[in-house]
């Protein structure tokens, strides 16, 4: 299962963004709190550089769901910590790889 969100940095915070969204960074230190996360991916806009896309890559929806519940406080104090970079903040949705 893929959860995939969009982001609008702050033109004088992308490279802090880039930190805790990135794929060794403050989300996927917490995520790894977990063995059924498989990663995270960081995008950036070639024609904006201060959009981003960031896909979580789990197990399934349960998981996710599970390990936001038993990490609910750490995952809300990080959220917190990270509103000041970003301008927007959209939830795409959550999606699962087809066979091909």
């Amino acid at each position: 299962m893929h959860i995939i969100w969009r982001f609008r940095a702050k033109p004088d915070r992308v490279e802090h963004f880039c930190r805790a969204y990135g794929c060794d960074g403050d989300w996927a230190k917490l995520f790894a709190g977990s063995p059924e996360y498989h990663g995270t991916l960081l995008l950036q806009d070639t024609a904006d550089p201060l959009i981003f896309v960031v896909i979580d890559r789990w197990t399934n929806v349960d998981s996710f769901t599970s390990f936001h519940q038993e990490f609910r406080q750490e995952y809300e104090a990080l959220d917190q910590q990270c509103l000041d970079l970003t301008d927007e903040e959209t939830l795409i949705g959550n999606f699962t790889e087809l066979p091909t």
